[in-house]
């Protein structure tokens, strides 16, 4: 019987190693040697990489202790010896194929540039072969992480199942509470539902993964995720949870968990004070888990929709913990476009054998992702990753999640009841509808960031103002019920539902801050359209600040709101206040100075409120801490010199005379092209805010 190796596997003959062939192991004579003849040459080594010490024997009887042989400085490689791989040690770990398939191809790759023959057997059998299932199965080279960094990987994220029972929770809860989101929520459901029969068996509630267990995930990450276009959606989750359980769904169900804790889901389990540190450490571990998920499906599994499902999934919770500025949040989304555009989800004509279901949850999916796109670039000022000029994408349907997964006969009835626009008829509030409002917001958003690049002429000024012609216009085509009024509130409607019309009317109007502000009309004073629209963006931001829902904690969403779109407005109208005290002007009669003042001061109040409220993502420590507070204290510094204005000689460390806001903060936010023009010098504290600072987190 042949030796083994150290990674437990039969050693090969000293010919066979030595050509690089394939060796059948036969002892004492491999089969490979009697089939070339050289039987009398075959042997099996048992060091086969060690070399012959060779002793000089004039020295033999020298009772001198020998010396030791210097080895060379300069390359402290040469006394290593070097490994010889046969065939088999190659192929040990090898990268699947299905792993690197090249996915969508565009009408410029190199698949659309080769000839095409099909009437050439020879070009059909290739064809036949590349796209075998059968063939290449794995590639000749290692996976970039080792066997034992992934097992322990899958280890550490399957551990995260002592928890289930409290995961199924929170994504219950979470299905009963969102109004955004793009994946269906009963196939949420489904996916969390079906793991129960596995952390029973294998008793992962109180014991550490079996090792069969994580072997059996690793194998079904890497295998392709193959939709039949018959495939009912609630069947869905037998291809990848329960006994077929993937990494990409658990990443998916652990950020939901994740998000669900952060909104505030259960939070009697953690009102005490022996509880109260057992949240955000669960926060974190969610995290932690979802994100070694994201990393390893990265590098073992082939692109698909469920992968898209995690990295959105993955990206809220990142963004509600690392905060918008945080680099995990930006790389984030930058993964997520990148594996959408290898799924071809921008090309909805590529979409060949999908489920009708499925084609339409990838198009929520694909507005979701460009949503986000224009949202943190702006808020960044950085470039966009995504282009309404490179898709084909139509937008998703309202429909309701109940309707997209029933049976063809419903959800083709469901579909006949829309109007031509693709809107419900019923007056229902479909978290479907947000995202068609968002998408439309998008659109016009990317015109402005394509503009703010040039430079202010006419031709540019004249584009402008058409985009705003087209905003007001598109807000009116709205279904009414969709359309933000102050009214809402008082009118029985569900303040979740009331957040969202906030939320997608800010977007909306935003683009118009957006324009008046690159129109930069001087003196601001007198700049009657900016101030108009910038007083009705904070004085909407700030009704959030008045509801109490004890089913569903607002204050995340009030943060997001009130940093996207109530610190820009606040900024204007603070310089507006430094502009009028410096040269005596007054506002246009639409607009109120003593009402400019008291937004800013309950915006103030609300900005310091932020750090002690733990829901609301700027207590210290979390990441949008330093922005909260830096905007509050220069705010502040604007109020108060306004209200109690110092002689000159008196103060001469008080707030700039100059017109601009010494607004710094953490972000481009400000030195974004949307603001330029915008002066900020280096705040009290010494540092200049107006750089971006690279956050290490």
């Amino acid at each position: 019987m042949s030796s083994s190796r150290r990674n437990g596997k039969p050693a090969s003959c000293e010919p066979c190693r030595l050509n690089k062939t394939k060796c059948d192991h036969n002892y004492p004579k491999c089969g490979r040697c009697h089939q070339r003849g050289i039987a009398d040459r075959c042997f099996y080594h048992p060091a086969p990489l060690t070399k012959r010490r060779e002793v000089d024997e004039d020295r033999v009887n020298d009772p001198r202790p020998a010396k030791r042989k210097r080895t060379s400085r300069l390359n402290p490689w040469e006394a290593l010896p070097t490994p010889s791989l046969s065939q088999d040690d190659r192929l040990a770990d090898a990268v699947a194929a299905e792993t690197y398939r090249p996915g969508y191809l565009g009408p410029t790759s190199y698949a659309a540039i080769l000839p095409k023959d099909d009437d050439s057997p020879e070009q059909r059998d290739r064809a036949a072969s590349v796209g075998s299932e059968d063939s290449d199965r794995e590639l000749c080279h290692q996976h970039p992480l080792t066997k034992p960094i992934r097992t322990q990987m899958a280890t550490d994220i399957l551990r995260a199942l002592r928890h289930y029972p409290l995961i199924r929770d929170l994504v219950l809860w979470y299905a009963d509470s969102c109004q955004a989101g793009v994946v269906p929520l009963p196939l949420e459901v489904d996916l969390v539902n079906a793991l129960r029969p596995l952390v029973e068996k294998y008793k992962l509630t109180n014991s550490v993964p079996d090792p069969r267990l994580v072997s059996d995930v690793l194998e079904n990450s890497t295998r392709p995720l193959r939709v039949s276009p018959s495939l009912p959606a609630r069947e869905f989750h037998k291809i990848c949870s329960g006994d077929h359980l993937r990494f990409e769904t658990l990443g998916l169900l652990l950020a939901l968990a994740g998000r669900a804790l952060v909104f505030g889901a259960y939070s009697n389990l953690f009102a005490d004070a022996d509880n109260r540190a057992l949240k955000p450490r669960l926060i974190d571990e969610m995290l932690r888990a979802s994100t070694a998920c994201v990393m390893l499906c990265n590098l073992i599994s082939p692109v698909n929709d469920l992968i898209l499902w995690m990295f959105y999934e993955n990206y809220m919770l990142s963004l509600l913990v690392c905060g918008y500025t945080g680099p995990p949040s930006w790389m984030r989304l930058g993964e997520w476009v990148t594996q959408g555009y290898a799924l071809g989800l921008h090309r909805e004509s590529s979409w060949v054998g999908l489920p009708p279901w499925l084609a339409e949850t990838r198009r929520r999916v694909f507005c979701s992702t460009y949503n986000n796109d224009k949202m943190i670039s702006t808020f960044l000022g950085r470039p966009l990753r995504m282009s309404i000029r490179h898709t084909d994408v139509k937008m998703p349907l309202d429909l309701s999640d109940d309707d997209l997964i029933s049976d063809p006969a419903t959800l083709d009835s469901a579909i006949q009841s829309l109007d031509e626009q693709g809107w419900n008829t019923k007056g229902l509030y479909i978290r479907a509808a947000w995202l068609r409002l968002r998408f439309v917001a998008s659109q016009f958003r990317e015109e402005i960031l394509d503009l703010a690049s040039m430079k202010l002429d006419e031709n540019v000024e004249r584009q402008l103002l058409d985009i705003s012609r087209r905003i007001h216009s598109s807000w009116e085509t709205f279904p009414q019920h969709l359309r933000y009024r102050a009214s809402c509130w008082d009118e029985g409607i569900q303040p979740r539902v009331c957040l969202m019309l906030v939320a997608v009317h800010q977007a909306h109007w935003y683009n118009e801050f957006m324009i008046h502000k690159l129109l930069d009309r001087q003196p601001l004073t007198s700049n009657t359209e900016l101030l108009r629209v910038s007083t009705y963006l904070l004085s909407s931001t700030l009704t959030l600040g008045t509801v109490r829902d004890r089913s569903y904690d607002i204050h995340r969403d009030f943060l997001y709101i009130m940093m996207h779109h109530g610190i820009p407005s606040g900024s204007v109208l603070a310089i507006a206040l430094q502009e009028q005290q410096r040269t005596g002007a007054q506002f246009p009669p639409s607009i109120s100075r003593a009402e400019v003042i008291r937004m800013l001061s309950v915006l103030i109040s609300h900005l310091d409120a932020a750090a002690h409220l733990d829901c609301s993502g700027a207590r210290p420590g979390e990441a949008n801490y330093n922005l909260c507070r830096k905007a509050s204290k220069t705010f502040t510094r604007i109020v108060d010199a306004v209200l109690d204005p110092k002689p000159a000689n008196s103060a001469p460390e008080a707030t700039p005379v100059s017109g601009e806001l010494d607004l710094e903060l953490d972000l481009d936010l400000f030195t974004a092209p949307v603001f330029e023009g915008m002066e900020f010098p280096v705040g009290d504290d010494g540092i200049d805010w107006s750089s971006v600072a690279q956050w290490e987190l």
